[in-house]
């Protein structure tokens, strides 16, 4: 029966939609093709650079727990 519940759960959450924002997407684009070429550079590396301290703060974290267990 447990199972059955489990299965039922799983299911129901990979069936289930996921409301799109796309919004927010479109005005960031909007706003980044409005500003100057060096702008948009910055912006670039900027996100590189926060994609690579998010990448480095879960890598750290994993290393921690791993020592722990």
């Amino acid at each position: 029966m447990k199972r059955l519940a489990l299965a039922a759960c799983l299911l129901f959450a990979v069936l289930s939609p996921v409301p799109a924002l796309a919004q927010g997407c479109t005005q960031c684009r909007d706003n980044a093709a409005s500003t100057p070429p060096a702008t948009r550079r910055a912006y670039r590396h900027a996100i590189l650079l926060m994609g690579g301290a998010g990448c480095a703060l879960f890598l750290a974290t994993l290393v921690l727990l791993k020592r722990q267990s």
